[in-house]
């Protein structure tokens, strides 16, 4: 399948930091001055297309009226598996050895579990909240 990286695309009315968000506020940079255009050159903010089929199994998701917690199909894990045997050699790949969290706090347990020792102490700054300024 080619992939399409040389579409402008413009994102502007569809809630982009990038290109929306602009404040200067400690999250985003300020707006460009007078005359000059927004380049959003963000290294985690895409600007080319989504693969169609990625949509179209999230427009096909979202026939479903509930959005909770899920247990992850064969599929995901198999998916995760063909890809690491195709993009980087790796063989002897099974589910068991994938790693899968539905939400934040168990996200953050493994991930401490990966570089801590049971017993060790962990300080975890509570995220700020709207009335908290940023820095």
């Amino acid at each position: 399948m080619k992939y399409d990286f040389t579409s402008i695309i413009d994102r502007r009315g569809r809630d982009a930091i990038a290109v929306d968000g602009l404040k200067g506020d400690g999250f985003s940079p300020a707006p460009p001055k007078e005359g000059f255009d927004v380049i959003p050159m963000w290294v985690a903010d895409m600007n080319f297309p989504t693969v169609p089929t990625i949509q179209e199994a999230i427009i096909e998701r979202a026939k479903h009226p509930a959005f909770g917690y899920f247990q992850a199909p064969a599929e995901y894990f198999d998916s995760i598996i063909r890809w690491h045997e195709t993009r980087n050699g790796v063989t002897g790949l099974k589910p068991e050895h994938i790693g899968y969290e539905n939400g934040v706090l168990g996200g953050v347990i493994s991930a401490l579990n990966c570089v801590c020792s049971r017993g060790d102490k962990v300080l975890i700054h509570s995220p700020p909240t709207s009335a908290s300024p940023r820095a």
